[in-house]
């Protein structure tokens, strides 16, 4: 797990919050993008969209390499939902 870095950002006066730039581009995010909020208590957690590479024929693929494909999948599926 990579290092924890702390980044303070202030929130406006309409909620938003501006992340910093240099963080964006250190998790190789590229903008524009879509995220998902998780709240568990006092805690924010983002999700950001990920683009994945097709899965090519032939290719063997491991039980949870397979499993963590669907939950990704499922997962785009509930926010394509809550966006419509």
């Amino acid at each position: 797990m990579p290092g924890k870095k702390r980044y303070i950002v202030r929130v406006d006066e309409e909620g938003n919050i501006k992340l910093p730039l240099a963080l964006l581009k250190e998790m190789g995010i590229d903008l524009p993008a879509y995220v998902s909020i998780f709240r568990e208590g006092s805690s924010l957690t983002l999700r950001f969209r990920t683009k994945r590479s097709p899965l090519r024929l032939g290719r063997q693929i491991k039980t949870q390499e397979m499993e963590k494909l669907i939950k990704e999948a499922l997962d785009e599926l509930v926010v394509a939902r809550w966006e419509t």
